[in-house]
């Protein structure tokens, strides 16, 4: 008897501290979205946190974050299994073509850009920067 009472106590106790971690595991999340919303940076980069349901189901990648101001477009791609030899950048007309070793990922860029590509990669991050074509309105 006081052995089916030591086990229901510890399942308790289990339960209990399961509920708690996934409790703080939700307010850590949550302390980061909104730091991040200040618009912090990895990599060089800004990183967005509030990605759409919908941004997933349009191709978006879950490992890299894009952006752009008015003069650059910016991404950031997450390939901690990679070294910087494995990963090929080239253009091809509105889209960008990254090999990173047996995967091609292509990101269509919202704009034309320059012909030359700033690529960083550090700590398994790499990092692309892309100059946008000035078109001078007239």
């Amino acid at each position: 008897m006081v052995f089916d009472e030591d086990k229901k106590r510890k399942k308790k106790e289990a339960e209990e501290f399961e509920r708690i971690v996934r409790e703080m595991e939700r307010i850590i999340e949550d302390a980061f979205k909104t730091a991040f919303n200040m618009q912090p940076f990895l990599g060089g980069f800004s990183i967005n946190m509030e990605r759409e349901e919908e941004d997933f189901e349009e191709g978006y990648e879950e490992d890299e974050d894009i952006f752009e101001d008015d003069e650059r477009i910016y991404i950031t791609i997450q390939v901690p299994e990679l070294e910087e030899d494995d990963i090929k950048v080239k253009l091809r007309r509105n889209m960008l073509e990254i090999k990173m070793g047996d995967e091609i990922r292509e990101v269509v860029l919202p704009t034309k850009v320059k012909r030359k590509i700033k690529k960083t990669f550090r700590n398994g991050i790499l990092d692309i920067e892309l100059e946008k074509v000035r078109e001078d309105i007239r």
